[in-house]
């Protein structure tokens, strides 16, 4: 009944200590040396610019997930969780990976992701933010940045083959925990220890944080006592298991910590069950059996449980081609409820998909106006204008939501298709320089930059120069990241 997905990121998450060794990833805006003050203890700064490195390198190679909606509630939830932790140094970035497997992972510069098979693993709010804030005290304590004796203790030879590990999860899972089974043996003990005392200390952070924020205190050893059943009935470990390892004292001491805590009952809000139905219906269940799974579902619940249910049966109708049934739920959820941003999407999808784009135009409209700049609303608005052949004020949206979001991913894509349904070329292949460079693709990032160049007209000199300087940039970045990845 669930969907088989292909991962290509599952291993990637092998351990935040096997992380603090690849702290030659560091690099500022003038790229640094890459000698031996790359094996000290990263700067905030630059663990910060390594993180988006990092992140870039991800677009360009994982199943990460580009749906607004699920990236806004998860952005929602951690940065929540973020406003009541301590030692807060950066902003953190949440972000989603579209695979089956109970996992999430943090990395340097505030970055945390989670998998969909943990969302869908997830059965209430509390439990998902228990995760989040876990990862969230990896971060805070510095535990990939710090520990400078660690990592002086790894020869290069072993860092250049981390970092070729952590670059093979994007191609071959399997072959990368080869690679790190031979390229970290020397320091297994090591690692080992420390990822148990970092364990213990980011469990004792994230639960005082999740209590803070006003989630269940109790969900972390609910979710852990979760994945010990399940793994008993399967021979592979979870991966989320394997990078945060789940000793029975560790389930015993959450239960313990959690009791100084007042036990109460915690509600999950409609944005989670939306949100989760939503993962379940688009990226879990298999296709075959989700209108099913869904009308079951609709029948056994009640109050807003029922109404997720029913939001999951009509994408579930709309992504299996049964477009009159899907308008038909959306209408009734639309009767309970106003300015719901996953009807509204929902509808919006409905519409293009019956190829009417001009009939949900009013609605986003008016949503724009009451939310400018709202991811959802403008991905969406900017979306329905291009299908209804309005390329210009989609671009003038588009481009305005990126002056404050320069590295949205899915609004530069379509910023792109916007330009090219309006036969600007010109901007066309100056905007996939960009696009490809968010993934550092640096390669196809100069490549479109020349083609640009052969469209631009003598009159258009600043923007044959920003052209240029975006090339330079590149060729450094391009030339930089080789060198790290020993190429």
């Amino acid at each position: 009944m669930y969907k088989k997905i292909t991962s290509t990121f599952t291993a990637f998450a092998i351990s935040v200590c096997l992380f603090s060794a690849t702290s030659s990833f560091a690099a500022n805006n003038e790229l640094p040396d890459l000698g031996a003050s790359a094996l000290t203890v990263l700067s905030i700064e630059k663990e910060k610019q390594l993180g988006e490195i990092i992140f870039n390198q991800l677009q360009g190679r994982a199943s990460l997930l580009y749906d607004p909606l699920v990236n806004e509630y998860i952005n929602s939830v951690g940065n929540k969780l973020v406003a009541h932790s301590k030692d807060v140094n950066f902003p953190f970035t949440f972000f989603v990976v579209n695979s089956p497997d109970i996992n999430a992972f943090a990395f340097y510069g505030g970055y945390i992701g989670v998998h969909t098979g943990l969302i869908a693993s997830a059965e209430t709010e509390s439990q998902l933010a228990s995760v989040l804030g876990h990862e969230i005290a990896h971060v805070t304590q510095r535990h990939l940045a710090r520990k400078k004796q660690e990592s002086e203790q790894t020869s290069n030879m072993t860092l250049a083959g981390i970092v070729g590990s952590i670059l093979l999860a994007a191609i071959n899972p399997q072959a990368m925990m080869a690679s790190l089974m031979v390229t970290t043996a020397g320091a297994q003990q090591a690692m080992i220890n420390y990822t148990r005392s970092n364990e213990q200390e980011a469990d004792n952070i994230g639960m005082n944080i999740l209590a803070t924020a006003g989630f269940d205190p109790y969900a972390a050893a609910e979710f852990f006592g979760k994945l010990q059943e399940q793994q008993r009935y399967q021979t592979k470990l979870a991966p989320f298991l394997v990078t945060h390892p789940l000793a029975d004292s560790r389930v015993t001491d959450a239960k313990l910590r959690a009791q100084q805590y007042t036990k109460r009952f915690y509600a999950d809000s409609i944005d989670f069950l939306l949100m989760r139905a939503r993962v379940m219906a688009r990226y879990i269940y298999d296709k075959d059996h989700v209108v099913e799974i869904f009308k079951d579902l609709v029948k056994k619940q009640q109050g807003n449980k029922q109404f997720a249910a029913q939001y999951g049966l009509a994408l579930a109708y709309l992504d299996t081609g049964k477009l009159d049934l899907a308008e038909q739920q959306l209408t009734q959820l639309e009767e309970l409820t106003s300015n719901n941003l996953y009807i509204l999407d929902a509808q919006s999808d409905l519409y293009i998909a019956q190829n009417k784009p001009g009939k949900i135009l009013d609605k986003l409209a008016y949503a724009y106006q009451l939310r400018p700049n709202n991811s959802v609303v403008t991905l969406n608005y900017a979306n329905v204008l291009v299908k209804n052949n309005e390329q210009k004020k989609a671009i003038g949206i588009l481009e305005y939501y990126l002056l404050s979001k320069p590295n949205d991913f899915l609004a530069t894509q379509l910023l792109r298709e916007a330009y090219k349904a309006d036969e600007n070329m010109a901007r066309y292949h100056i905007t996939s320089a960009e696009l490809f460079a968010l993934r550092s693709d640096y390669r196809n990032a100069i490549k479109s930059a020349d083609i640009a160049l052969t469209v631009l007209t003598e009159d258009q000199k600043s923007e044959v120069k920003r052209v240029e300087a975006l090339k330079i940039k590149y060729r450094e970045r391009d030339r930089y990241i080789k060198n790290i990845k020993g190429f």
